[in-house]
């Protein structure tokens, strides 16, 4: 938990969350970075690159999880949390567009 902590402390805006007014993307983005730069890995990625061979352990996918959570205001549905679909930036945030279609146009 102290890790995931870390991660909303990395960028906070005005009300305490990190990436607000940014889009989707780039708020997935940061989460990753924030992930990545804690375990001072490089930040340098695409969103399709694959996260484990980017430098995301699976216990940091648990944390990655949880900030993708409260970045979003969103419960995960234990049924999508699986290796596909947190495998890139692009299928996390293809599975929040699903879950809050009005963040689509974002």
């Amino acid at each position: 938990m102290q890790q995931f902590a870390g991660l909303m402390q990395n960028n906070p805006s005005q009300d305490g969350r990190f990436g607000v007014g940014h889009s989707l993307r780039d708020r997935l983005r940061g989460l990753v970075a924030g992930i990545l730069a804690a375990k001072s890995a490089p930040t340098v990625f695409r969103d399709d690159d694959t996260l484990a061979e980017i430098g995301i352990a699976s216990i940091d996918m648990v944390s990655l999880l949880l900030a993708v959570e409260s970045e979003f205001n969103l419960e995960v549905p234990a049924q999508e949390i699986t290796a596909e679909v947190f495998r890139s930036v692009a299928s996390i945030d293809a599975l929040i567009r699903r879950m809050l279609p009005h963040l689509a146009a974002a």
